[in-house]
């Protein structure tokens, strides 16, 4: 549940990495504790407890994951998204020590070809169809594809035009290049805090569904727990909130339209315009 309503605006508090953290440090947070009131029968020893094995799991799981290149995968796989797949292909082809066959977005090399197909979505039909034209006059069947995703129609589309798809981990690509001394040098962009952004994630009208459906799921629990006053106040916050951004529309806490102002800034011109004229 905090995962879902500081997700909109966790690139304005904590990277996205935190945020799982703190999601997942709450849900086993909470199941350890419900199940050691079970079993311990006194409420300080499960908490304890709970404490213990939430932060022993968290910390095993941020060991066990952790970082193994300088840049983030998703940071770069977005940084590539903006700089275009041709800038891809030249970064590949500079660890490389003699020149090979490479088009705009692609390297062919002997049975099998690179292509990168970074964007802001994953690769789809059409973009399958694309990477047939460039190897259609080649012996090559087999594609790895540098990109963030394949969509299932894709891999359809595929099969259809004998294309043998594989797709490359940006993770893989990023330990290549860290490999080569060839990844990317660009400085992480300051964000701030802003107070109308958070209200505005927070009291989003598309939120309304899951807070209305959380509350209520958390009121009806009070009825079957002994825990009834945590319960009742925890769905109580929820349908307060999922009022709150049914009320607040799309969540603009300002006008969010564009129009008045257009007309404001069309009468400021005509009036100069006017007063030129009649200088």
């Amino acid at each position: 549940m905090l995962k879902f309503i500081f997700l909109r605006f966790v690139n304005t508090l904590f990277m996205a990495r935190t945020l799982d953290y703190l999601a997942l440090s709450a849900i086993l947070l909470v199941l350890s504790f419900s199940f050691g009131v079970l079993i311990f029968k006194n409420v300080w020893i499960s908490l304890v407890v709970a404490i213990s094995f939430s932060a022993a799991i968290v910390f095993s799981v941020s060991f066990f994951t952790r970082k193994k290149t300088k840049i983030s995968p998703s940071k770069l796989s977005t940084y590539f998204a903006i700089k275009g797949n041709e800038y891809v292909i030249n970064l590949i082809r500079s660890t490389l020590c003699q020149e090979v066959a490479a088009s705009e977005n692609s390297i062919l090399v002997g049975d099998f070809a690179i292509v990168s197909l970074f964007k802001f979505a994953n690769v789809s039909s059409q973009d399958v169809v694309s990477v047939q034209k460039t190897i259609e006059n080649t012996n090559i069947k087999t594609v790895f594809l540098l990109a963030n995703g394949i969509d299932k129609k894709a891999y359809q589309v595929a099969n259809f035009l004998g294309i043998r798809l594989k797709l490359v981990k940006v993770s893989t690509l990023a330990r290549y290049l860290e490999k080569h001394d060839a990844l990317p040098d660009f400085k992480k962009p300051k964000t701030k805090f802003s107070a109308q952004a958070f209200f505005e994630a927070v009291f989003a009208r598309n939120n309304f569904k899951a807070y209305a459906f959380s509350g209520t799921v958390l009121v009806l629990t009070s009825f079957i727990t002994p825990l009834r006053l945590y319960y009742i106040i925890s769905g109580s916050i929820c349908l307060m909130i999922a009022i709150f951004s049914l009320f607040l529309g799309n969540g603009n806490l300002s006008s969010s339209n564009p129009f008045k102002k257009l007309e404001s800034a069309a009468k400021n011109d005509c009036a100069d315009v006017d007063n030129d004229k009649n200088r």
